[in-house]
């Protein structure tokens, strides 16, 4: 166990991992846009699964090999959990379920993970904060190589159809938790930090966990929605042509 680390939000630590990681986000699928072939693009793409899947084994090897892996915290079981390997699976094959959940989750979730940190899971000083911009800031950086480079954008249908898969896997994942004795997707304590998302104790949290996830899902779709009624309006204009 290492030193743990005087992490505060919106501190000198804290924004210039959030500017760094923000940089990245846009400059490299920009690059991959204007500057790429399709070629070039697919090698980038590998590179980002690659990158993607062996960060999060390398971070449980590590944990495995300090004794402070558990199975009740350190099972890709979180939303970001799940984001990670839909992420990297949809860089590659460019598969649209992948991607919309992707989308949505990585997005909601590693948002708000990199915006309001929780240092409570960080046993492992410095290393853990990299490791939690990382982890996070990359699967943002797979959805936005997707958007931006890739062309990609989600269905009309998409939101609805998201909204009902999460139901779903949270409804599972609360079992898991039982079973487990863990806390994934925070059901059943909210998280440490300065996170304003998940407020109260057990069960009230639940209630403000699903308003501000509501919201965030919905803002994040209203761009995609325009985007998609815009296509759909384009594709009928040139049938009638």
């Amino acid at each position: 166990m290492m030193e743990p680390v005087e992490f505060i939000t919106f501190g000198k630590l804290h924004n210039l991992y959030l500017l760094g990681t923000a940089g990245i986000w846009f400059i490299l699928p920009f690059i991959g846009a204007m500057w790429m072939n399709p070629a070039q693009r697919k090698v980038i793409a590998w590179v980002l699964c690659l990158l993607t899947v062996g960060n999060e084994i390398a971070d449980d090897i590590l944990r495995l090999s300090l004794g402070i892996w558990s199975a009740s915290d350190d099972l890709p079981l979180h939303m970001c959990g799940f984001s990670i390997f839909l992420s990297a699976y949809a860089v590659v094959t460019k598969n649209q379920d992948a991607f919309e959940l992707a989308y949505f989750w990585g997005i909601a979730g590693a948002i708000q993970a990199i915006i309001t940190p929780d240092p409570s899971r960080w046993p492992l000083g410095h290393i853990s904060v990299f490791w939690n911009f990382l982890s996070h800031g990359i699967i943002i950086l797979n959805v936005l190589w997707l958007i931006i480079a890739e062309g990609m954008r989600c269905r009309i249908s998409s939101f609805y159809s998201v909204v009902m898969i999460t139901c779903g896997t949270a409804f599972v994942v609360s079992f898991l938790n039982k079973w487990l004795d863990a806390n994934y997707w925070f059901l059943c304590n909210p998280p440490g930090g300065d996170s304003p998302f998940l407020m109260g104790t057990f069960p009230d949290h639940l209630l403000a966990f699903a308003g501000f996830a509501f919201i965030i899902v919905w803002l994040i779709y209203i761009p995609m929605y325009l985007i998609a009624k815009r296509n759909v309006k384009t594709k009928k204009t040139e049938v009638v042509h």
